[in-house]
């Protein structure tokens, strides 16, 4: 079930007790009592009042509720991106170690990501207010990658970067559609031509089983496990050693390692 905001279970609350309120009075107007007394009919009276009252000072807040979009006073939370600008700037040239355990990639392979990415149309916009570099976006969005638990927390992680809750979520968003587009799997993805795949037979055949010279790619597979059991079909998600994971297969040439 989606998670409600303060505003929709406030909301909801006021409508319960203001529905109960309409209730009350329609019933009150119906049956007006069979006690002729006189002061009783003026107490009656007075209890609709109050009630017709009370009905419409809950629908006053319920309008009140609307016309803000937060239900408590907004401050600025001081936030700066030095830690960013540290691990792209610093850390990923004299301590590369560091920059890996940040983004888990190499800084070659983080530069290269940078590369064949940034001519993507998702990172360019026709706003006078330009972009992130795509360097800073691609390390917000490894970063989350890499992590799982509260390390991944949105909160912590627009924190640590220095910008807002909800661009985490649309930085990453951004670097997704990059990386599923046409254009990075044409760059990053794509068979060998015939000579390639000739000189990875021969590899095969003079460094391997002689009965395998006809191979000339090789497929490999990781489990990358999984913070918690998935909504949706958890337990197919169970593997051989305990744990909830997927099963990542990479398909690849050797040739480019021999050739």
């Amino acid at each position: 079930m989606p998670r409600q905001t303060d505003c929709q279970q406030a909301t909801q609350g006021l409508l319960q007790v203001y529905l109960t309120l309409l209730a009350t009075e329609s019933q009150a107007l119906m049956d007006p009592g069979s006690d002729s007394d006189s002061d009783l009919d003026s107490q009656s009276s007075d209890d609709e009042i109050e009630q017709i009252s009370t009905s419409s000072v809950i629908l006053n807040s319920i309008l009140s509720l609307h016309a803000y979009h937060y239900i408590s006073d907004w401050s600025p939370i001081p936030k700066s991106n030095a830690n960013l600008q540290l691990l792209l700037n610093d850390w990923k040239i004299n301590h590369p170690d560091i920059f890996q355990s940040y983004v888990r990639v190499t800084p070659a392979c983080f530069d290269l990501l940078t590369a064949t990415l940034g001519d993507d149309p998702v990172f360019h916009n026709q706003s006078n207010i330009p972009q992130m570099p795509v360097a800073e976006q691609l390390a917000i969005a490894l970063f989350c990658f890499g992590h799982y638990g509260n390390a991944a927390n949105t909160m912590k992680t627009a924190l640590w970067a220095g910008i807002g809750y909800g661009t985490v979520c649309l930085v990453t968003s951004w670097v997704m559609r990059a990386v599923c587009g046409e254009q990075f799997h044409q760059a990053a993805l794509h068979w060998p031509d015939e000579a390639t795949i000739e000189c990875a037979k021969l590899w095969v055949e003079e460094n391997s089983c002689p009965a395998w010279w006809d191979g000339w790619a090789m497929v490999d597979g990781t489990l990358v496990s999984l913070h918690a059991r998935p909504g949706f079909y958890g337990n197919t998600w169970y593997d051989c050693k305990s744990n909830y994971s997927m099963n990542v297969q990479v398909c690849y040439s050797v040739l480019p390692l021999y050739c």
